[in-house]
């Protein structure tokens, strides 16, 4: 009787989780619309300059609510974090959202497994990272791949708790594998809050091509890591 409560409660915890995660998406669509125009962003850059602990609040939900429903791109809201905080406190309040919504998704995963994932991606995308089950070196292969550009990320967090890695292990590499990408997208957007043009070219054409080194080389890179667990 008691596996059979359990059953239903892990059932009905889906279900809800599974409705949430649709609710936030849909409330995401005019959020993200909102965050690539002008005026949108100058809708919170007005809220933070009267409420500065509103603005952080604010800020941070739209941070966690990136990494859950991975609606809204990454490097939308870093950039977004320079330009209302500065390049220090952007970056610090960037890792901060990342590591509550990476807290969220592991908990989530461990308890609702595969499913819980191929919910939010295809099963075909989600295969693709199979290979992590298997892997001897799974913390160096983890890091890794969050440090790679092209490499998606918001998958990769679902991805890895169905992993024997542990949270704490997990939330440490991810987030040092990050840091230099959360650097560059904020003190890009600090830069042309200040209007240092030249620091904001030199970063876009830097970020520009080590995206496209990590799109063209990715899948040989993911070939070698592939490899790793028959050594």
């Amino acid at each position: 009787m008691k596996v059979k409560n359990k059953k239903t409660f892990k059932i009905v915890s889906f279900v809800i989780f599974a409705v949430v995660i649709a609710f936030l998406t849909i409330v995401c669509i005019p959020l993200a619309k909102m965050l690539i125009s002008e005026e949108g962003r100058a809708q919170l850059e007005a809220i933070i300059a009267n409420d500065l602990g509103w603005g952080i609040v604010i800020f941070l939900v739209l941070q966690v609510l990136q990494v859950i429903v991975a609606l809204i791109p990454g490097g939308v809201i870093q950039i977004l974090g320079g330009v209302l905080f500065g390049g220090f406190w952007g970056t610090i309040l960037c890792i901060l959202g990342i590591l509550l919504g990476t807290v969220i998704i592991y908990v989530m995963v461990k308890n609702f497994g595969k499913p819980l994932v191929e919910a939010v991606f295809d099963e075909k995308v989600v295969k693709r990272f199979s290979f992590l089950q298997d892997s001897k070196k799974l913390e160096l292969v983890i890091f890794i791949l969050f440090l790679i550009p092209g490499i998606p990320k918001d998958l990769l967090t679902y991805v890895a708790p169905l992993t024997p890695i542990k949270m704490t292990d997990f939330l440490l590499l991810s987030t040092l594998a990050r840091i230099p990408a959360i650097i560059m997208s904020t003190v890009f957007g600090s830069s042309l809050s200040d209007g240092n043009i030249f620091t904001a070219i030199v970063i876009f054409v830097i970020v520009a091509v080590l995206g496209i080194v990590g799109i063209l080389y990715k899948d040989k890179l993911l070939n070698v890591l592939r490899n790793l667990k028959r050594k």
